[in-house]
């Protein structure tokens, strides 16, 4: 009987050590387990600060290139410097259609005027 009471005890302390070791076992496991969602959280919440600040940056350049390129906006930046056409600067550009549905354009030959040699003289003499 003192055998069997020997080997029960032995039994018993080493479920008692199995049960401890596999609660402090746990216990460290839960603390890493926290600090790892604690980690993520604060990675998270720097990159979505970031991505706040990257998207209000953009709007903002997309606001001053939307002001920069608004028609009036241009038309004020190129006031003395630009002219109405002439004529002679257009060229007009012919559309012929082929069979596979593709446009081609075909403009006609540039003419140089010969007037322009002739300005050049009359304003030296």
């Amino acid at each position: 009987m003192n055998s069997v009471s020997i080997k029960a005890r032995q039994r018993f302390l080493l479920i008692i050590v199995a049960i401890i070791v596999i609660t402090v076992t746990s216990g460290f496991s839960i603390v890493w387990l926290q600090q790892q969602i604690s980690r993520t959280a604060q990675n998270s919440k720097a990159q979505e600060a970031n991505l706040a600040e990257m998207t209000r940056k953009l709007g903002y350049l997309d606001q001053q290139i939307a002001t920069l390129h608004q028609p009036v906006m241009l038309q004020g930046q190129l006031t003395g410097i630009l002219r109405a056409s002439v004529d002679e600067q257009i060229v007009w550009v012919n559309e012929r259609s082929v069979a596979s549905g593709r446009a081609y354009a075909e403009a006609k030959p540039y003419q140089v005027s010969t007037d322009l040699a002739l300005l050049g003289l009359s304003r030296a003499r």
